[in-house]
């Protein structure tokens, strides 16, 4: 395939499938010279060493940002009669940031089933829109047995003190529960290059606060501590969860997580759903002192059921068959 997208997608789809990356600069002799069964762009907001910063969201204050190198790129495809497929891994909450770029491709994936009404309502009958659920690559993120090395909880993300109030106020919920009942925290903040104190984590006693790490050593994470947390930050969403949780089942993680549609429909077997801080505290309380026999179930069967269903084979097996290829 050709692809266009962020780093996290690209290093989980090189690693087993034939992928060539495409920039603003190479495309054409690319997708001439190995014409690739697709073209694959997500709603990347950067791309290989910034090759596509700014070139694929919408920022209608500043119109030097456009999306013109990107429409060379799959009107180029297209007359080689390569199929272009766009997938927005940021729906909802970027919806708008990205329709004057899906509204170019052939085909529409999306992680919010809601979205798809507001799709269909702009691009023509022509152009397929179906959902495409955030999934996992197993040479990274899989089960290898249980070997926690410390009793206490990790967070692997970002903090916004500015953004997104209700996706902070359970990660408060959380985190002071950690605090409350002894389990302890360690995070691995995804923005700590980042200067704006908007993003920095909230001041707790016993929260530790490391660096960003690599998107493939999270795996250890998942594995080393004995409580993984999650949050999705979007709530009304059936089949919109965060790629985190899917990750941490995976690798046979004790998750915990915000309720959520997508939850309840997929995970809600093998992961802990709280609901207020009082589940969080007397969870918390528990797990400190070890995992029960069906805690470990749980995880082992997630992390069974993610490989199963929820890898990008299987997720690339769902784009051929929308798109006709066989």
């Amino acid at each position: 395939m050709g692809l266009i997208s962020d780093s996290l997608t690209q290093e989980s789809l090189a690693q087993q499938f034939n992928c060539s990356i495409i920039t603003p600069l190479n495309y054409k002799l690319l997708l001439k010279l190995l014409k690739p069964d697709f073209l694959l762009v997500e709603s990347a907001w950067q791309g290989p060493n910034n090759a596509w910063k700014f070139k694929i969201a919408s920022y209608p204050d500043y119109p030097q940002r456009n999306n013109l190198a990107l429409q060379k790129v799959v009107t180029y495809a297209r007359d080689l009669g390569i199929p272009c497929v766009f997938w927005n891994k940021e729906d909802g909450v970027h919806f708008e940031r990205f329709i004057e770029s899906a509204r170019l491709f052939d085909h529409i994936f999306t992680v919010d089933e809601n979205c798809i009404p507001r799709y269909r309502s702009i691009v023509g009958p022509e152009v397929s829109v179906n959902t495409l659920m955030f999934p996992i690559q197993p040479l990274t993120h899989c089960f290898t047995g249980f070997n926690f090395k410390y009793n206490s909880a990790n967070f692997v993300g970002s903090y916004g003190r500015h953004v997104h109030n209700q996706r902070r106020f359970w990660q408060d919920m959380m985190f002071n529960a950690t605090q409350e009942t002894g389990l302890g925290l360690t995070v691995i903040d995804r923005n700590s290059d980042r200067k704006s104190d908007n993003y920095r984590y909230p001041d707790l006693a016993d929260i530790e606060v490391k660096n960003a790490i690599k998107h493939g050593q999270t795996a250890q994470i998942y594995k080393d501590y004995l409580v993984s947390l999650n949050v999705n930050t979007i709530e009304d969403s059936a089949t919109m969860y965060s790629r985190r949780l899917v990750e941490i089942l995976a690798c046979g993680g004790i998750a915990v997580t915000n309720p959520s549609p997508a939850v309840d429909r997929y995970f809600k077997d093998y992961c802990h759903i709280l609901h207020n801080a009082d589940e969080a505290t007397e969870l918390f309380a528990r797990l400190k002192f070890g995992p029960s026999s069906d805690d470990l179930a749980r995880a082992d069967a997630g992390a069974q059921y993610v490989l199963a269903t929820h890898t990008w084979a299987h997720r690339l097996n769902e784009i051929t068959q929308i798109i006709g290829l066989k």
